[in-house]
């Protein structure tokens, strides 16, 4: 007589998330929308000037500024690494793209330009990679000899781009109505999202990111990943530089002083996290057009500068002490979920 032994199928516990973890995931996908919102609204009623067409295209112009840096920041902390030398890249690349207008013509000037920030992008990615340098300390030496070449080549003086009105079209233009700087933050966006989340290199970028022991076990090459993430991050800094230079129609080497800083802040502020693993380009680009607003907003109200500065200091404080709760929340839930 055959006996049949039945195993029991142990009993899967679950639990849902406590209200605090999905408001933060909320607010990770909404949150800077709904203080953009906030911004505008509160703004508006404070003073007319604020929510007038002109305002709101020189608000978008300078969003999309600095979100095309904020994307290529974006991949690099998914990555797990970041770059303090984006602003010193962009002035360097702004005045590149001012002496090639002579010899190429806009179409030479751009390319040239994109060119030369890949370039930088691959320096920086082959001494973190080859070497071994800690990404902080390479980026930071590069942002030092970018300053130093930028302000060397113009003597420390401010160059005039004349004679090139078609340049001024990358900023002032219009197609069926649409700033062209905010047509050049779009594709660039819809570009690195489909880069990111829908190739090889993209999920390869957020396992080194997630665990580059994991990621090197797996056979990932990492250190191409990281040149050619640290290469995207200069030609976006680069494409940057040409959007800028074609807004000021002046180049020198001070631009771009502090601005790694406003790219890191939208990168994070957007919801990625400064652990890597991930990375929210949307997020990045509203929070692009918060920091703008804001400052647009601390601008028709003559708040001084240095009050800008902090409160950039002070957003940023405030998105990385959101995403520190967040995880910590996430991982004593999962730990009592065992």
């Amino acid at each position: 007589m055959q006996s049949t032994i039945g195993a029991q199928t142990p009993a899967v516990r679950t639990f849902q998330l406590p209200f605090v973890v999905r408001f933060f995931q909320v607010f990770e996908s909404l949150g800077v929308l709904m203080m953009l919102a906030l911004v505008i609204l509160v703004t508006s009623i404070i003073t007319p000037n604020f929510f007038t067409p002109t305002n709101l295209t020189n608000l978008v112009i300078t969003a999309s500024i600095t979100a095309v840096v904020g994307f290529g920041m974006t991949v690099a902390i998914a990555m797990g690494g970041f770059d303090l030398s984006v602003g010193s890249v962009q002035a360097l690349t702004a005045i590149i793209a001012a002496f090639l207008l002579p010899l190429g013509g806009i179409p030479g000037a751009v390319i040239g330009t994109l060119i030369a920030g890949l370039i930088v992008g691959i320096i920086n990615g082959t001494v973190i990679s080859k070497l071994r340098v800690p990404a902080f300390v390479a980026t930071l030496g590069m942002m030092g000899i970018a300053r130093g070449v930028a302000l060397l080549i113009t003597d420390g003086q401010s160059l005039l781009i004349v004679g090139y009105t078609d340049y001024a079209w990358l900023n002032n233009g219009r197609i069926l109505g649409i700033p062209v700087p905010l047509i050049i933050t779009l594709i660039t966006l819809v570009a690195c999202y489909l880069l990111l989340q829908q190739t090889p290199f993209g999920r390869h970028v957020c396992a080194v990111g997630g665990n580059v022991q994991a990621a090197i076990a797996s056979g990932i090459n990492v250190d191409r990943i990281t040149i050619l993430t640290f290469g995207l991050v200069g030609m976006t800094a680069a494409l940057s530089g040409v959007m800028l230079s074609a807004k000021l129609l002046m180049v020198n080497g001070t631009l771009g002083v502090g601005f790694e800083l406003q790219a890191i802040a939208i990168s994070v502020l957007g919801g990625t996290s400064l652990t890597g693993g991930s990375g929210n380009l949307p997020g990045t680009f509203v929070a692009a057009l918060l920091l703008a607003a804001i400052s647009s907003a601390l601008n028709i109200l003559k708040v001084p500068p240095i009050y800008q500065y902090m409160a950039l200091g002070l957003l940023l404080i405030f998105a990385l002490v959101l995403d520190t709760l967040r995880r910590q929340i996430v991982t004593s839930v999962v730990m009592r979920g065992r």
